[in-house]
């Protein structure tokens, strides 16, 4: 195996964070990531005495992360770690198009209180990963005008990747178990993260060690129909992915509504057919609203209560459900 280069550790300058309206949280990324995060009514409420022993601990505190893909792109991602050590399963969240990871704070706390491991990565041309190096040493910025299907598959084949990269340096350190990997994407996120899945379903153990098809659970939220020449189509209907939980998320009046009630009818379908005549592992939340994405997430109170209890429902882990392995 190749040697993999170090996760570059610095600070960026902008930071994750947010404050309470009367009935949801706004987020927004503000100068103190550490700060604002500690000192937030979300957090407040959810520390105590075991949590603030958990602060003296580093390594268990949310932080932000650069990470550095093998193409040399900085990347942009905020890190929720998990309280359970080894038991604990990682979640990737994959933002929309033209989004970034500011207005998923509250999800992510949500499923760290339920045991999760939370990474959540700004891929190229979004949110604080919009600058790269050409190969003249020069800084540039990408332009999402411009960037087409070749960029959004360098967004699978290394983003999403590095961030399974960063998620194995903690498993081998016991602070999570990557066998038990979940995928969360909204809108073109679910398209991105859907296919990200199916390539790393693609890559077999070598002997003994365990290289991929570590995704034990899929959540598409809002899911659209292209992105750039990638289409939802394919993943909804991989092989390897259709035998996997999966859960659809929509308001039924958005734009991605019908679509997502029709992706969820195909997909309830062959479940049945696999599982002899019971969907099981499957879940449709359609709730009646016109909201969609982030909006849909934070506004309609039963859909992150729904993710984290569908997650903690269909991605379980024991000896021998799951599994932690060592990775190479």
């Amino acid at each position: 195996m190749p040697q993999r280069r170090p996760i570059d550790r610095q600070i960026p300058r902008q930071r994750f964070g947010f404050c309470r309206t009367t009935t949801v949280i706004v987020f927004g990324l503000v100068a103190a990531f550490s700060v604002s995060l500690l000192s937030s009514p979300v957090a407040a409420q959810a520390r105590s005495k075991k949590g603030a022993k958990e602060e003296e601990d580093p390594a268990l505190k949310p932080r932000p992360e650069i990470l550095t893909t093998k193409d040399n792109i900085k990347l942009n991602s905020f890190y929720f770690p998990s309280k359970l050590g080894k038991e604990g399963a990682p979640v990737i969240l994959v933002h929309e198009w033209k989004g970034q990871g500011a207005p998923y704070l509250k999800l992510c706390v949500s499923l760290r209180e339920a045991g999760f491991a939370v990474l959540v990565i700004e891929y190229r041309g979004h949110g604080n990963s919009k600058k790269y190096t050409d190969r003249s040493g020069a800084e540039k910025e990408f332009n999402l005008s411009t960037m087409g299907r070749r960029d959004v598959e360098a967004i699978v084949r290394y983003d999403i990747e590095e961030a399974k990269q960063f998620l194995k340096e903690e498993n081998n350190a016991g602070r999570l178990n990557l066998n038990a990997l979940c995928m969360i994407g909204v809108e073109e996120g679910a398209i991105l993260a859907g296919y990200w899945a199916a390539r790393d379903w693609k890559i077999p153990s070598v002997g003994r060690m365990k290289q991929g098809q570590d995704v034990k659970a899929m959540v598409y939220v809002s899911p659209e129909k292209n992105l750039n020449g990638l289409s939802m189509n394919t993943p909804v209907t991989d092989a390897n992915l259709v035998r996997l939980p999966t859960m659809i998320v929509a308001g039924k009046a958005s734009s991605q509504g019908k679509e997502s009630e029709r992706m969820g009818s195909r997909l309830e379908t062959v479940k049945k057919k696999l599982n002899r005549g019971a969907a099981s592992g499957f879940s449709m939340l359609l709730p009646a609203t016109n909201l969609s994405g982030p909006a849909l997430i934070n506004d309609e109170s039963t859909v992150i209560p729904g993710i984290v209890d569908f997650l903690k429902e269909n991605v379980r882990i024991s000896k021998s459900e799951n599994p932690w392995i060592e990775r190479p």
